[in-house]
């Protein structure tokens, strides 16, 4: 093999995981807006929030493959960052508001008082009670992290895009 080739197969792979985690980022946003649509996540202004975020997630994404500079990465490193975030006050949220209806709940009637607050918090992050599902924030953050990925280290000119 020569030495030519040998070089250039290292830049192909970098830049074949860049689309690869730039295309899961994109699934992982459509997702989870599937699953905000699922669930109806449009009732109070607050639940647009998401909404809000992953729309400029999915713009800056699209910006990045569209045309592939310093420029584009870092709208969308900083997008994927505000949707990490947002995504952990998100699950946050979601665990506290399954917290809060622990003890109206009719699963744990008589047992909530007894329970340990590790057994409390679990109870609420799984879902086995309260109405707040903890998967849709986490599909967020997860889809930031994804695209964050896709642009970490990456230098215009390099040959990697």
């Amino acid at each position: 093999m020569s030495t030519v080739a040998a070089s250039s197969d290292p830049v192909k792979l970098v830049a074949l995981y860049r689309r690869i985690l730039t295309w899961l980022g994109v699934g992982t946003a459509l997702g989870a807006c599937a699953e905000l649509a699922m669930l109806h996540h449009w009732q109070t202004p607050g639940q647009f929030v998401p909404w809000a975020v992953l729309g400029l997630l999915l713009l800056a994404a699209a910006a990045w493959l569209t045309r592939r500079s310093t420029t584009t990465a870092r709208i969308l490193q900083g997008t994927a960052v505000v949707a990490a975030i947002g995504s952990a006050f998100g699950i946050y949220q979601h665990v506290s508001a399954n917290l809060d209806a622990g003890p109206l709940s009719g699963r744990f009637t008589g047992k909530w008082e007894s329970m340990s607050a590790m057994s409390h918090l679990w109870a609420a992050a799984t879902g086995s009670v309260g109405a707040s599902p903890v998967l849709a924030p986490g599909m967020v953050g997860l889809a930031g992290v994804l695209l964050w990925l896709s642009t970490f280290r990456w230098v215009p000119g390099n040959g990697v895009s």
